[in-house]
């Protein structure tokens, strides 16, 4: 589909689709939803991940330590250039010990029904604390 075609129902369908895939913790399943030339950032990667190898094995490792998620669609707000979007969630992670819950907002950039760019925006203040704790501990 065309990014001119695209619609505010289909963002919140795809978001809908992209936070099920993210709630199943499948790095190969979340990925196919990603551009192979992607700009992706979250709390734990500000500088980003430019390819789909170095996402896949980021979210092995996430997947990993946090094989529990949760990820519900809230809000979405189309933004003025066609194929962009920014999605506000609930999210819950877990793995057994540690249980963190929040709230975020993702920047999204589309591409033929791909996502090329994808900023994550998360509430919570400790998240690269309890990330580095878990990962620390594999």
């Amino acid at each position: 589909m065309e990014n001119s075609k695209l619609s505010r129902e289909h963002y919140i369908a795809f978001a809908d689709a992209w936070l099920k895939a993210w709630s199943k913790a499948d790095a190969e399943l979340v990925a196919a939803l990603y551009c192979d030339d992607l700009d992706y950032r979250d709390p734990s990667v500000p500088l980003g991940i430019k390819n789909k190898a170095d996402f896949i094995q980021y979210l092995e490792v996430l997947f990993k330590a946090w094989p529990s998620q949760r990820w519900k669609l809230e809000h979405l707000y189309p933004h003025g250039n066609q194929g962009a979007f920014s999605a506000e969630y609930s999210f819950q992670i877990a793995n057994g010990k540690t249980t963190i819950r929040g709230r975020g907002m993702d920047l999204m950039v589309l591409k033929e029904d791909k996502v090329c760019v994808n900023h994550v925006y998360l509430n919570a203040d400790q998240w690269n604390g309890w990330i580095a704790a878990e990962l620390r501990k594999k």
